[in-house]
Order: C-alpha cells, then structure tokens, then sequence
C-alpha cells in the first residue's frame, strides 16, 4: 500500500467517522422529540478497480418498523372510535344524573310521585299543590334536558365531522408536497430522512380518525388506503366531501337529507352504520357519523317516548270532569293536545299545563279541582289528585320506537331509561381504557424498535471516537513518514 493510499483511506474513514458524529449527536438531542426516528448511517468498504481504498456512505435511513407501526395505528383508530362514544354518552349520563342526585331523571321522577302522594293525602294544603306543581315542572325540566343535551350532541357531532374531514383533506395535501420532495431528494441522491419524519408526523394527525395503511412506493413516496380499502392518497389526493349543518335539530335525518353524507372524489359512501362495514369505519370519524345518524337519534326517540307516556297518562283524565276526552291535561305538548303524529322532538316540547303553572299565569288548585275549572272546589276533595296519581303509576307497554323493554309505570320508565344511558356511558369508558392501554403498548414497542435510546447512542459515540482517533493516527504516521522522505 502507497503512502498516498493509506492517506487517502484515512480521510475517508474520517469523513465516515465525522458523519456518524453528527448522526449521533442529532439522535441524542432528539431522543425526546416526538414522532424522531432514530437515523443511522450505512457504510460499505470503497473497493474501485477490486482496490480497496476506504470507506464509502451509502445512505442516511430512518429506523423503521412497518408490522408494530401499522398495529398501533390501527388501534389508535380503535381508540379514536372508543373515545367518541365514550365522550358523548358521557355527557347524556351526566344529564341524565344518577338516580337520588338532586336534578337527575330518575330522581324528580320520584319527587313527583311523592309530591303527588302528599297532595292526595292533605288536598287542602295550597303548599303542597304548589311543590306538588313545582315538582311536575322539574320532571318536565329533567326530561327537556336530556332531550336538548341529545340535540346538542348531535350539533356538535356534525360539526366535528367537518372538522375531521378538513384535517384528513388539509394533511393528505401536505402528505403529497412532502412526497415530491422526499422523492426530488432521493433522485438526487440527498437526505430525505428529515422529511419522512416530517411526514410521519403528520400522517399521525389522522390515526385516530380512519384506520389507515401506509403503503411504500417508489422513490420513498407513500400511498395511504383505509383499511377497508378506500384511497385517500395514490399518486394524488383523494378528497372527503361533506356539507356540515349549523343545527342538527330532532327531525333532521340522513334519510331525509337534514344532514349531509360523506363522498370521495364525488362518489357518496357508507360509513357509520354499524359492523365496521364502510370503506372509512374504524376511527373516531365513523364512530362520530354512528352517534349523530344512530345513537343520538336513538336515545332522543327514546326520551320523545317518555313524554309522549306522561301526556298520555294525562291527556284526556278520566278522574278530571272538567276535561274534555283527548284534552290537554297536566303534561302537555308545549301547553296543547298532543298529536300522535307530532311526536319527534316532543321532549324538547314538553310543558306542565300553563292552566296549573303560577309562572304562566295558572293556578295550582286545578291540580286538585280540575284542568278547566275557574275557581277552587272543595278543598278536601281528593278524587282527581287520587285519579292523576293511579295514572302515574299504572303499568304501562314501553313506547314504540324506543329502547325501553317491559311494562312499567311512569317513574318506572324513567328510571329504565337512566340505567341504560348509565350503562352504556360505564361500558365505553371501560372499553376506551382497555383500547387506550393497547394502544399504549404498541406505542412503547414501537419506540423501542424506532426511538433513541441514549445510553446506546453514547456506546457508539465511544466506538466513533475511538474508529476516528485510529484513522487520525494514520494521518499523523503518513504525515510523519513523508516529513521524514523530504528530509532524505
């Protein structure tokens, strides 16, 4: 080996070893960073000619684990679903209220049955047919909060899927700028690991939203697909559709066209009808579209039945001779005869007869003397308080269209329905904390296979060290060496 050669493969080694600091350096300073991957450098011996002279970079690449990346972005989408039910029917228990707290359902349920019970028992006493008035609005106001928490839900609901839609749309237009440029820089022959983190980064803004696979392709470009198989991203973007609704009131369908679907590219999809069968389910943006078409409107048929069964329990009181059959009785459709055919959106409409209601200008005697009376009877008269509380507790079939399952009495249904919401709200916490922990998981041992892990990162800067102190020696020999020939 010439002097010149051994030189030159010096240099390269040090060339190498100088790289692979800075390499180091950069993986150590963002071990903390997140969506960093880990980089390395890849080298292989320069033999041009079959003559080895030093080391050549090939390549900066991008620590990298396809299988347990592709496994925790699913279950992030698993999460992102669970979070969006578990949220919502939250927000229903809460207005709903468990049983015995002070302004729950159930609860003024109960009141009501007690301040009736009082009324009957003492008829004479004016305060009780007032608390007993009283009570019948905070029933009412307990049922028209559940309902009006439901309408909300659903508002916001849409308004959400709007925002996911332009996120998704907003960040596979960035996916594909960053496309052709990783792909300019390959072609090039530079370092595109910088943006491919980038570009991780923000594929992440959407894990949560739709179940995704990240295919690779040519040139270090990517395709994106849903896992059920609609294209968002091949070679150009292709664009969710959706018309957001500023109120998403009771009568405002899917079917009807109240609301707006979801299209790609123009072309209308299925998504969040059940049994992850659309081409976007999986993620918090189909579990979104399920609460506003289907659970929501589920539970506000539900509490429509409730009041449509205290109306009817009222309209029409057999035991009150000063009702016309069919006539508005204590609980009315927003103070009027309710109309079977009326009923959706009949709990935001739900209202204690003005006729018995001293905020709207009634009298509470007509609890005890009757709906239609102009003056107080006989004050120990007791047959209509009798005749409302039999109506109250008379067991009754569930209303149609609702998820209430068996004969109850009034308070009974209430109390049916504040189960189920109760329910529902305890089993979606339980399963988002089981899909948050998997997802939880996968994410450590995705880091562990693609993060920086200092200490190793400080035993290869050692090794560096040592690889550029050897080729530095060999420098100081040839210099050496060469000194000493000129000196001949």
């Amino acid at each position: 080996m010439t002097l010149s050669l051994a030189l030159a493969n010096a240099v390269t080694g040090l060339r190498a070893n100088t790289a692979q600091t800075e390499l180091i350096s950069n993986n150590v300073s963002n071990a903390l960073t997140p969506g960093y991957s880990r980089k390395d450098i890849v080298l292989s011996p320069s033999a041009p000619g079959g003559q080895g002279s030093g080391v050549r970079i090939e390549a900066t690449v991008r620590a990298v684990a396809p299988g347990v990346t592709e496994a925790r972005r699913l279950s992030a989408a698993d999460a992102g679903d669970g979070k969006a039910r578990a949220d919502a029917l939250s927000r229903l228990a809460a207005a709903a209220g468990e049983p015995g707290e002070q302004f729950a359902l159930a609860t003024a349920a109960d009141a009501f049955d007690a301040a009736l019970a009082a009324s009957a028992d003492t008829p004479e006493s004016a305060p009780l047919l007032n608390a007993a008035v009283a009570s019948a609005t905070n029933y009412v106001s307990a049922v028209t909060r559940v309902a009006a928490e439901a309408m909300a839900l659903r508002t916001e609901a849409d308004a959400s899927i709007a925002k996911q839609v332009n996120v998704v749309n907003d960040t596979l237009g960035k996916v594909l700028s960053l496309n052709m440029e990783i792909k300019a820089r390959q072609v090039s022959g530079g370092d595109s690991t910088a943006l491919e983190d980038e570009r991780a980064r923000l594929i992440e803004r959407i894990t949560s939203m739709i179940p995704i696979k990240v295919v690779p392709r040519e040139f270090g470009e990517v395709a994106i697909f849903a896992k059920n198989g609609a294209q968002l991203l091949d070679g150009n973007v292709f664009e969710l559709e959706f018309t957001p609704t500023p109120l998403v009131t009771p009568d405002r369908t899917l079917a009807n066209g109240g609301v707006s679907g979801i299209s790609i590219n123009g072309f209308a999809i299925r998504i969040g009808e059940g049994g992850n069968a659309g081409l976007l389910d999986g993620g918090s943006l189909s579990a979104t579209f399920e609460l506003r078409d289907s659970i929501l409107p589920r539970v506000g048929a539900t509490i429509d039945g409730i009041a449509s069964d205290l109306i009817a329990r009222t309209q029409g009181l057999a035991a009150d001779p000063t009702l016309a059959p069919g006539a508005a009785g204590l609980f009315t459709d927003g103070g009027a005869t309710f109309d079977p055919a009326n009923l959706t959106g009949l709990a935001l409409r739900l209202q204690v007869n003005p006729a018995v209601d001293p905020d709207l200008g009634g009298e509470p005697f007509r609890l005890r003397d009757g709906i239609g009376a102009a003056a107080p009877g006989e004050v120990g008269e007791d047959s209509l308080l009798r005749g409302l509380q039999d109506a109250m507790r008379e067991l009754r079939a569930p209303p149609a269209g609702t998820d209430l399952t068996t004969q109850r009495d009034a308070a009974g249904f209430t109390a049916e329905f504040s189960a189920l919401i109760l329910t529902r709200a305890s089993v979606s916490d339980s399963e988002l904390a089981f899909r948050q922990g998997r997802t939880d998981g996968l994410a450590e041992a995705e880091l562990t296979r693609i993060g920086v892990e200092t200490d190793q990162e400080l035993a290869r800067l050692l090794v560096v060290e040592q690889a550029f102190a050897a080729n530095a020696r060999v420098v100081q020999v040839v210099d050496e060496l060469l000194e000493r020939l000129t000196n001949l």
